[in-house]
Formats: C-alpha cells, sequence, structure tokens
C-alpha cells in the first residue's frame, strides 16, 4: 500500500513537472511571439543636430514592420521644421493591401492623434497603439499632440 501511494505521488509530481515545463516553454514561445512584433529592425530614424526629439514611430503591417520618418515636430524645447513631406524622395515606401488592419505605434501617449492619406483625414483614437484600416494609399502623415509637444511622421503607402 505505501509502495502504491508512493507510486501515485511520483505520477502526481511529474504531471506537474511536465505541466510546469510546459508552461515554461509556452511563455517562451509567447515572449518570442511579442519580440518578434516588437520595434522594426535597426536603425531607428534620428534627427541630426536637434538638442531633442520625439521618440521614433512605426508601422506594423502584414508585410512586416516599417519605420515612419520624422516630419515637422516641436518636442520639449526643440522645434524642428521639414521640407514637405511631397518634395521629400527619402520617404519609406509601404505597399499595403486595401482593407488591411495596420498599427501605428508611437512610444508616448499621445493626447490626439489624426492620419493624412492623400487628400483624406482620419481621427485616430489616442493610443500609443492604434489601429487603422486602409482605404487607399499616397503620402502619409501621422500628425501626434502630446504633453511633450506636437510631432509628425510621414512615409508614401500603396494600396492595391
Amino acid at each position: 500500500m505505501c509502495r502504491t501511494r508512493s507510486r501515485r505521488l511520483t505520477r502526481k509530481r511529474q504531471l506537474k513537472a511536465a505541466a510546469a515545463v510546459g508552461l515554461l516553454a509556452g511563455g517562451l514561445l509567447l515572449g518570442q511571439a511579442v519580440v518578434a512584433l516588437g520595434v522594426p529592425r535597426p536603425p531607428a530614424p534620428k534627427v541630426s543636430g536637434a538638442a531633442t526629439a520625439p521618440p521614433p514611430a512605426w508601422i506594423e503591417t502584414a508585410r512586416g514592420d516599417r519605420w515612419l520618418a520624422f516630419s515637422s515636430f516641436c518636442w520639449k524645447t526643440t522645434c524642428v521644421d521639414f521640407i514637405p513631406p511631397a518634395m521629400r524622395p527619402e520617404l519609406p515606401r509601404i505597399a499595403l493591401r486595401r482593407g488591411e488592419t495596420v498599427r501605428f505605434h508611437l512610444a508616448f501617449r499621445p493626447t490626439s492623434l489624426r492620419l493624412l492619406v492623400g487628400n483624406r483625414a482620419f481621427k485616430l483614437a489616442a493610443r500609443r497603439v492604434v489601429a487603422w484600416r486602409v482605404s487607399g494609399g499616397g503620402l502619409a502623415v501621422l500628425e501626434a499632440r502630446a504633453a511633450q509637444g506636437s510631432t509628425s511622421y510621414a512615409a508614401r503607402l500603396s494600396a492595391r
């Protein structure tokens, strides 16, 4: 009887250990998935010559994450004016599908957020990560206001 009880306890311990290993492995896989959904590959865009600048922002798409280019901003104690986005050939070109939902990622808490695409304006929820359903392409400018100031980011979106 003692031996049978001992076997049951051993079996319970084995099951608990297996469950713990499973949870640990699942947690590691989830952690890798979260890392995979993190920021795009370096290098992140920088603003040279500015004392302070807003953090870079990126767009999460079905084809992968891409950095957005900085555009004009007033952030903390520094204001920077870029040439108009339409005149900037170095803006990232991002291919999207009509109807696709993309997410914009900001490293600060915005108080207001607006997306301009071509001649259309979309008021977005003021969140660090905000979704937008692609309805068309064109020159895109993401405008954000926050306690630290205001900033904008730009890219060229193509939608098929």
